[in-house]
C-alpha cells in the first residue's frame, strides 16, 4: 500500500510539473494583463477550471483529516493497515489539496482570502515537519509506539545477528558504535539534548548517510559480500546507529512533537474557520474571499 501511495504521488507531482510547464505563461502575467490571456476563462478562480481546483483541493484536505483521525481515534478502522500508511495517505492527500487550492487562487487573493491560503501552508508546511517528527519514534511493524525496553531488545537483537549470522568481527562492531557515539555526540554537544538540538539532528539527517556510506566501503574492503548478504547487514546496520539516536534523543522528540501539535491544530483550525466563511460568502453573498 506505501508503494502504490508512492506512485500515486509520483504520478501525481508528474502531471503536476506538466500542467504548470504549459500554464506558467498565465500564472507569471501580471493580473491587469490576465484576461486578454486564452487561459483566463479557464483558470481564474471561479473559471472553468480555477473553481473545480477549489472543490477538488478542498475535498481532498478534508478527507485526508477525516481519514486519519479515524484511523488514529477510533476503532473503525483499526487492522486495516499500519498506522505509517495511513499517515502517509493523509500526507498524499494534504499536499495535494493545497496544490490545488493555490492552482484555483492564481496568486491573485484579497480581504481573509490571504489569511486563509497562509494559514491552509502553514498547517501543510507543518504536516511535512510533522512526519519528520514522527519518524524518530521508535515503532513496530504496525506503527504502535514502542516501549524503552523493546527498543533495547530489538538493538540487542540486531546486534546479535551482526555478530553470530552475518560473523562480523569485534573491530567492525566497535566501528558501528562509533559511528553512533560520534553521531549523538556531535549533536549532544553544547545543546544539552534540549530544542536547541534540533538544527544539529537536521544536520545529521543529512550527514549520516554519508558516515555510513564510508563504513560501507570499508566493510566491503575487508570481506567479499554478496550482494544479498550485503543489504541485510547494511539495512541492520542503519537501523541500529538511527534508532540510538532516537532512543538518545527521545525528550527532545517529545517536547519538539508537543509544539509542533499545537501550532499544527492552531492552523488547521483558523484554516477550516476561514474556509467556510469563503464557502459562506461566495454561496449567499456572491462575494468570494479571492478573486474572481
Amino acid at each position: 500500500m506505501d508503494r502504490l501511495i508512492l506512485a500515486v504521488g509520483i504520478l501525481s507531482a508528474a502531471a503536476g510539473v506538466l500542467f504548470l510547464g504549459r500554464s506558467a505563461g498565465y500564472y507569471t502575467l501580471p493580473l491587469w494583463d490576465r484576461p486578454d490571456s486564452p487561459l483566463h476563462e479557464a483558470l481564474r478562480p471561479s473559471g472553468t477550471l480555477g473553481h473545480p481546483f477549489a472543490w477538488a483541493g478542498t475535498a481532498l484536505m478534508l478527507v485526508g483529516v477525516l481519514l486519519y483521525s479515524t484511523r488514529k481515534r477510533l476503532g473503525l478502522l483499526r487492522g486495516r493497515g499500519p498506522m505509517r500508511t495511513w499517515l502517509n495517505l493523509h500526507i498524499y492527500l494534504c499536499l495535494s489539496g493545497p496544490f490545488l487550492v493555490a492552482l484555483h487562487t492564481a496568486g491573485k487573493l484579497r480581504g481573509l482570502g490571504v489569511y486563509s491560503f497562509w494559514s491552509m501552508m502553514i498547517v501543510a508546511g507543518s504536516g511535512i515537519i510533522g512526519r519528520w517528527i514522527y519518524q524518530q519514534f521508535p515503532r513496530t511493524i504496525k506503527g504502535e509506539l514502542m516501549s524503552l525496553e523493546e527498543i533495547r531488545n530489538e538493538q540487542a537483537e540486531r546486534r546479535a545477528r551482526l555478530s553470530t549470522e552475518f560473523k562480523l568481527a569485534p573491530e567492525q562492531l566497535a566501528a558501528i558504535d562509533d559511528v553512533t557515539e560520534r553521531s549523538v555526540g556531535r549533536i549532544g554537544k553544547g545543546t544539552g539534548g534540549g530544542l536547541r538540538a534540533l538544527p544539529r539532528l537536521l544536520a545529521d539527517d543529512l550527514a549520516r548517510p554519508f558516515r555510513l556510506a564510508r563504513l560501507r566501503r570499508r566493510l566491503r574492503q575487508e570481506r567479499n559480500l554478496a550482494r544479498h548478504e550485503a543489504r541485510a547487514i547494511f539495512d541492520l546496520i542503519g537501523r541500529q546507529v538511527a534508532t540510538a539516536r532516537k532512543v538518545a534523543f527521545l525528550d527532545t522528540f517529545r517536547t519538539l512533537f508537543g509544539y509542533w501539535h499545537v501550532v499544527h491544530l492552531v492552523f488547521f483550525a483558523a484554516m477550516l474557520v476561514l474556509l467556510v466563511l469563503h464557502v459562506a460568502s461566495e454561496a449567499f453573498f456572491g462575494v468570494p474571499l479571492v478573486g474572481t
